[in-house]
């Protein structure tokens, strides 16, 4: 059933890309699986994002009862260009999802507006100053937000999806590190998440 999402992404159109271009491996616990995707992918063409994107899916991705249902985590790895600005970062981010909605739902059902999707994002501030070679500009920033759209690949119900957000440059790349998930943000599968955004994070500084 996991695969239910990566086979949908081909379905609607998505260049898939080989994990392997991915310089800093993005690792995640047993039992969880993942894909490579170009960006802009092919179900939301009108994004200004170009890269890659690499996902890792917990195991109860599209298992509704789970404690760890539609609960992922991704990381852009981007082009410098546009800069990562919250405009920029919410615009992007909605027309990714009322993309997928759109082309995974196919019209089945008919009720379902992508456009009426919103997002709610939040700029937490930082306790720690950038290091001294590192531009204020570059300075990771980090946004907590509230998805509200249609889940359209196991209930295709509406959905609050909540995501970490934390956007970064270096060596003239954008990054966007995601952690997704429907779940309280105290639940065990914050903490997952945010042990594989922490290692990506570690091996990107090594």
């Amino acid at each position: 059933m996991i695969r239910l999402f990566a086979a949908s992404l081909l379905i609607v159109g998505t260049l898939l890309v080989a994990d392997e271009t991915n310089p800093v491996k993005l690792a995640a616990p047993e039992g969880w699986v993942g894909e490579t995707i170009a960006l802009p992918p092919g179900f939301a063409p009108d994004m200004k994002l170009k890269g890659s994107e690499h996902i890792r899916f917990a195991p109860g991705m599209m298992k509704p009862t789970s404690d760890s249902f539609f609960s992922y985590a991704f990381v852009f790895e981007l082009q410098s260009k546009p800069d990562l600005t919250e405009a920029v970062v919410k615009d992007e981010f909605l027309k990714y999802y009322r993309g997928l909605c759109k082309s995974v739902l196919n019209g089945k059902v008919p009720d379902v507006d992508p456009a009426a999707f919103t997002l709610e994002l939040s700029r937490v501030k930082f306790d720690t100053k950038p290091s001294s070679d590192e531009k204020v500009a570059d300075a990771p920033i980090l946004y907590t937000g509230t998805l509200d759209w249609v889940e359209p690949f196991a209930t295709k119900k509406p959905q609050k999806l909540k995501l970490e957000l934390r956007t970064w440059a270096r060596s003239d790349r954008n990054y966007i590190f995601a952690c997704v998930s429907p779940h309280a943000r105290d639940t065990a599968i914050w903490k997952q998440l945010h042990a594989i955004r922490d290692d990506y994070l570690k091996k990107q500084t090594e």
